[in-house]
């Protein structure tokens, strides 16, 4: 069963993504159990761990699997409904349709929380940041991997056709910031060991996708804008990586921090 909060978002719903998510955003199954095995290190014996931004439960079904308790809150209910589908039309673990920057759990009800690729979405993405510290207990821990292409040929090209149609990221645009938001609220900052493979991707097939508006960045461009971007990007990635149609390496690095509550609340909590 998925329960409903209420709440006016001001995030980025994926509504429309549920059907090709996990086929545009999985990972190799090498990197997933590399995740999965680098969290529940961090999680384990912690009780409950709450995911924001759970959509399909790419993250959280797998540490559900490993023995982490989760639960999990998204915007999205067709994202949900994947992830029910998907554990065999049953919820796995308490699931709910809520706002990550209004969330509907008590104060220190979570060991644990986790936020994958979610606060980038997030416009007030500092208040999902202190409604995270408010949900997990003193002692706690919150696991954050931003996301970023920056330092690979499709993340250019990605940047490019971000230009083109003038988007910007409307939460976290660094992890230096959510960096500096924790450390402000008490929390310390711990670098993960990275998680590093390689894999490989089609120009022309990720230009296309851009151009089809398979990616947020682009949900509020026109058909027409998009292909028009599409069109200029090609353009000039065939300057710059030669064939289009040709298979290229992608390096992936995967870094997460880990960000320690303190073992008692500070004054004014």
């Amino acid at each position: 069963m998925i329960s409903v909060a209420s709440h006016e978002s001001r995030s980025v719903v994926f509504d429309r993504a549920s059907d090709y998510y996990d086929r545009t955003r999985s990972l190799p199954e090498a990197a997933q159990r590399s995740v999965t095995e680098l969290l529940a290190g961090e999680l384990r014996g912690r009780s409950t761990t709450l995911e924001i931004g759970v959509g399909t439960g790419r993250i959280a079904l797998p540490l559900n699997s490993a023995g982490i308790p989760m639960t999990g809150v998204d915007l999205s209910a067709p994202m949900l409904a994947r992830l029910v589908a998907k554990a065999g039309g049953h919820a796995p673990f308490p699931i709910a349709i809520a706002d990550a920057t209004a969330l509907p759990l008590a104060d220190d009800s979570a060991g644990g929380a986790v936020a994958c690729h979610v606060l980038h979405l997030i416009s007030p993405w500092r208040e999902a940041a202190v409604e995270l510290a408010r949900v997990v207990r003193p002692g706690g821990v919150i696991l954050i991997d931003l996301g970023g292409w920056a330092a690979s040929d499709w993340g250019a090209i990605q940047e490019r056709f971000r230009n083109e149609i003038g988007a910007e990221r409307p939460g976290a645009k660094d992890v230096s910031e959510v960096d500096e938001a924790m450390t402000a609220l008490g929390l310390a900052v711990r670098r993960l060991t990275p998680i590093e493979f390689t894999t490989s991707f089609n120009p022309e097939t990720q230009i296309s996708d851009l151009a089809r508006g398979l990616y947020s960045i682009a949900w509020d461009t026109p058909a027409p804008e998009r292909e028009r971007a599409a069109a200029a990007v090609r353009i000039w990635a065939e300057g710059e990586l030669g064939d289009l149609g040709a298979d290229r390496e992608l390096p992936h690095r995967i870094d997460w921090r880990a960000y320690d509550l303190p073992a008692a609340r500070p004054s004014g909590w």
